[in-house]
């Protein structure tokens, strides 16, 4: 027949059941000890401990606090920090050639894109290419490990 595994927190509390008595005692002689001679309360590791610590907290609460009223409230027209952004697209068939722009979550990298005007995934990032030869035009820009480059120009990106 198997044996069972003993449940520690029955034995546990059994424990703590029958040394309660002892501890009832034992804290009813520090508290009349601590009335005969009251700096023992004190010396007392649990108390000093306690005291330290709920200290710290109140310190620390009362640093953020403060910190909360010193700082500069924010303006009425406040917006919230923004999450998306826009992205200037071109599409890459010579045919179409449509420059527009998506609006996806910041980070977006997932090119090419679905052009609106012929309906085929041939839409990639684009550049304002501000070079003399392109003077502004936009361009879907080739990169390299060091830099992008103009399709038109092979000019470098800053």
């Amino acid at each position: 027949m198997a044996e069972e595994n003993p449940n520690r927190l029955v034995e546990w509390l059994l424990i703590a059941r029958e040394q309660a008595p002892v501890l009832r005692r034992q804290f009813l002689e520090w508290v009349e000890n601590c009335k005969a001679e009251p700096y023992l309360i004190w010396e007392t590791a649990v108390v000093r401990y306690g005291t330290y610590v709920f200290s710290a907290l109140i310190v620390m609460w009362g640093c953020s606090f403060a910190t909360n009223m010193l700082s500069t409230p924010l303006p009425p027209d406040a917006q919230a920090i923004a999450s998306t952004g826009d992205f200037p697209v071109l599409c890459s068939d010579a045919d179409c050639n449509q420059h527009f722009v998506i609006h996806r979550a910041f980070g977006f990298n997932d090119f090419p894109v679905t052009c609106p005007k012929c309906e085929q995934m041939s839409g990639y990032s684009a550049r304002r290419c501000m070079s003399s030869t392109c003077g502004g035009q936009w361009v879907s820009p080739v990169k390299t490990d060091s830099a992008s480059w103009c399709t038109n120009c092979q000019k470098a990106f800053p």
